[in-house]
């Protein structure tokens, strides 16, 4: 059986310029890689973003807001269906009593409470995500903001997210959070 590679002395000068272009090629691909990634490991930091929104003033502001909108709409919400609850008690009471008639308007009433009921929920969640993205979109933009201003003050190009479940695995990069917390505290 013959080998399909032939020794260097049998390459015409054609394959040997190909086989020597990529051989150079791979060279300096190593080559590039390898100080790119020496280089790499000082430009490069992380922060738990997560643990900083949560260090960040307006943050406690938010939570309060957020809290008290949460509490109105239980409020209103547990009103209604306290509503539906007598008004089905009492349909119950007297069912056996109420005409053929009368016996499905009070279900559909009853059905059409139900149904409010659960638009209104619906549209509860919906505003409390809504005024949550409101009051917690600044405080996102502002928090991105102070890092990127430190991470460029300290010579870093890349910062990433080291928060729980953010796909960064390893994090032995340099830790700003100790000088995002010294900026927001003035010191």
């Amino acid at each position: 059986m013959r080998s399909k590679y032939k020794p260097y002395f049998y390459l015409n000068r054609f394959e040997l310029n190909t086989l020597f272009m990529k051989n150079l090629f791979i060279a300096l691909l190593f080559g590039i890689l390898g100080s790119t990634a020496t280089s790499a490991q000082g430009t490069v930091a992380h922060i738990d973003m997560e643990t900083l929104y949560t260090l960040m003033p307006e943050n406690n502001q938010a939570e309060i807001e957020l809290s008290r909108l949460r509490q109105a709409y239980q409020q209103n919400f547990e009103t209604s269906y306290r509503e539906y609850q007598a008004r089905f008690v009492k349909y119950e009471d007297e069912a056996p009593t109420l005409s053929p008639e009368e016996d499905a308007r009070r279900k559909s009433e009853l059905e059409l409470m139900e149904r409010n009921l659960a638009q209104s929920q619906q549209n509860i969640e919906k505003q409390i995500a809504e005024k949550k993205e409101l009051l917690y979109g600044p405080i996102r933009i502002k928090a991105r903001e102070l890092v990127t201003k430190i991470a460029e003050d300290l010579g870093f190009l890349y910062v990433l997210d080291s928060s729980k479940d953010n796909g960064l695995v390893m994090a032995k990069g340099k830790d700003l959070m100790p000088d995002v917390k010294r900026a927001l505290t003035g010191r």
